[in-house]
């Protein structure tokens, strides 16, 4: 690729980004969507066309996001995108399988995450669950605010209340798994992502998904987790709680690994397909039926192959 392709690549990629950056404050879902794909441009020009490219990915966008807006965008760019494109990349250009590299990206991410938080408390001469709660009170707010501005029924209205304070308390006391899960979730769909664009440019180091699974002793965490939060209290039980959260997640990307396996052999449509994971998903009570098939798969073992009858 000539000099002239690639400086277009990258300025493209930045162009890309701030879009996707600027999206991310739209209501849900699609705030929510644009924000799982940030990194992906900078991940993607790293794989393509080398780490020092995605770099100036990066640079780039912290330098314009520093420019119009602030340098705490740009700080909060490169921390929660910036970082996870890199890393990521970073380790599947090394040959290192896609399930170390999102499992040491996020042990990373989750060290660079702390530390920011830490320093942050430490500025505002607070306790880091304090700063939690902080944020979460101003969240709660701006939702309380837009539930006033859709004028909703005195009872509707008390009842929605009532649901985004308990989930805040919620949240304040499992933010440790939430944020193990939100940026678990942003690398398996930037991982996503490079699988899908990949074509014959890059490949991805490791076993197919559908044939991914838990360590057999990873069940105790599961079972301690459980345990925990119906015996113990206080911090013990919380600490419970964050492990349960953390392990049922595990389980039930188990569980979607397993219906991409029966996606594949029974050979079912890409619309199809699309759409079941869409549901899987987002429907209640499925991803609880998902998690549970993952942690079933342990004694049944649904991907063994079976002798057809006579």
């Amino acid at each position: 690729m000539k000099q002239a392709q690639i400086g277009g690549f990258i300025v493209a990629a930045i162009l890309v980004t701030l879009l996707l950056q600027g999206t991310v404050g739209l209501l849900l879902p699609v705030g929510a969507l644009a924000a799982l794909l940030v990194p992906l441009p900078a991940a993607y020009v790293t794989m393509r066309l080398g780490l020092s490219a995605g770099c100036m990915v990066v640079v780039g966008t912290c330098a314009v996001a520093f420019g119009l807006i602030s340098q705490v965008a740009a700080l909060g760019f490169l921390v929660q995108f910036g970082a996870p494109a890199l890393l990521l990349t970073l380790l599947l250009r090394r040959g290192v399988s896609w399930s170390r590299a999102v499992t040491w990206s996020l042990v990373l991410l989750l060290g660079i995450g702390g530390l920011s938080l830490y320093s942050m408390a430490a500025r505002q001469q607070i306790g880091m669950t304090a700063l939690v709660e902080s944020y979460l009170q101003g969240e709660i707010e701006t939702a309380l605010t837009l539930a006033k501005d859709m004028e909703l029924p005195a009872v509707q209205a008390a009842q929605f209340e009532k649901t985004v304070r308990n989930t805040g308390d919620l949240l304040l006391q499992v933010y440790p798994a939430v944020a193990t899960v939100g940026y678990g979730l942003l690398l398996l769909i930037t991982l996503l992502g490079l699988v899908l664009a990949a074509r014959s440019h890059y490949c991805i180091p490791g076993i197919p998904f559908d044939q991914w699974k838990i360590p057999e002793l990873w069940i105790w965490g599961l079972i301690l987790a459980g345990i925990g939060v119906l015996l113990a209290d206080g911090l013990l039980a919380m600490v419970a709680l964050n492990l349960l959260v953390v392990m049922l997640a595990l389980y039930f990307l188990q569980g979607l690994a397993i219906v991409r396996y029966f996606f594949r052999t029974r050979r079912v449509s890409p619309l199809l397909r699309t759409l079941g994971y869409i549901l899987l998903a987002t429907l209640n009570p499925l991803p609880a039926l998902v998690a549970g098939i993952g942690v079933f798969d342990l004694w049944i073992d649904f991907r063994k192959p079976r002798k057809a009858k006579d």
